[in-house]
């Protein structure tokens, strides 16, 4: 009973950490997206999407070296379900998301949805044969089209007028502001770890079997920066931010950290996994093309995310 205690207050602890530490870190975002020229939805994208998926590929990194690759390809397939389920659903309850719609949005959710399908390819029957080679070819058309979405997020640049660049620069000191937005992004991910932490050990004392703890609490876990930001980042007005992020956030998973594990670690993974998780996050990735390329996500459509990733754990939790 104490150890159930004293981790629940180190999970509170951790909870209120990450609410402060994602008020800097989009407070901090704010200044550079007036230093940096970009538009909201590019800076979520660049800047704090790539960032959101350091403990993606965190877990990436030592499942590799513990030659355990497919802990990171759940992970990344889950916390793209979570993203767009939770993430995208919950920020359409709270903010006026029906017209968030914007071009560079739309080619970015595009793209996702390619990536999206790609691994596909891994459990076609006639591929099978040759899986290890196919699975190296697929990581690296993965970590191209991450490239490829790179390139396409620099072409978004919007011009700030020259007074308004011109008075930023005597105002804002760009190392300073990188700085906070560096430490924000640390106490995010830090916080984040010691709640996942607290949550497996508690969930180990009341008894939950360890392969729902990995398949389930690491996922979610990964992702509660996303969660974290970009509902501080709608509360402050920032939509086109918050979208930006999770669109780029879930670019990252597939595209960067996923292409890299099949690249560099043998697949020696069961692939049943795809076909379980795939179909659900296929269908959740179009209805978020859907959304955008008509306007954007009312909060009906909200409640339908949030109902397909209940619907997709509830499925899980079956298998």
């Amino acid at each position: 009973m104490m150890d159930l205690l004293i981790f629940g207050v180190i999970i509170a602890a951790s909870l209120a950490v990450l609410a402060k530490a994602s008020h800097l870190t989009i407070v901090s975002i704010e200044d550079l997206i007036e230093l940096s020229g970009l538009s909201e939805a590019s800076a979520g994208f660049v800047i704090l999407s790539v960032m959101t998926s350091i403990p993606e590929m965190t877990v990436a990194a030592f499942a590799i070296l513990q030659g355990a690759p497919g802990i990171s390809i759940g992970d990344v397939l889950g916390s793209n379900m979570f993203n767009i389920g939770i993430v995208v659903g919950v920020i359409a309850m709270i903010g006026p998301l029906e017209k968030v719609r914007s071009d560079f949005l739309v080619e970015m959710v595009d793209i996702l949805f390619l990536s999206s399908a790609i691994p596909i390819l891994l459990v076609l029957p006639f591929l099978s044969a040759s899986l290890q080679t196919v699975g190296h070819l697929i990581g690296l058309i993965l970590i191209g089209v991450f490239i490829f979405s790179i390139y396409i997020m620099t072409k978004t640049r919007k011009t700030p007028s020259a007074d308004i660049q011109g008075d930023t620069m005597k105002r804002k000191n760009k190392k300073i502001i990188l700085i906070k937005v560096a430490i924000g992004i640390f106490a995010v991910i830090i916080s984040t770890r010691f709640a996942v932490w607290s949550a497996s050990a508690i969930a180990t004392i009341l008894g939950v079997p360890p392969i729902l703890i990995g398949a389930k609490i690491i996922a979610i876990g990964t992702s509660l920066p996303e969660l974290a930001l970009d509902v501080t980042a709608v509360r402050r007005g920032r939509i086109r931010l918050a979208i930006g992020d999770v669109i780029g956030s879930n670019l990252s998973n597939i595209a960067l950290v996923l292409g890299f594990v099949l690249l560099i670690s043998p697949l020696t993974v069961n692939l049943t996994i795809f076909t379980e998780i795939l179909p659900f996050l296929l269908i959740i990735t179009l209805l978020l093309w859907r959304f955008l390329t008509k306007g954007g996500i009312p909060k009906w459509g909200g409640i339908l995310l949030i109902m397909i990733y209940v619907l997709f754990q509830a499925t899980l939790t079956a298998s």
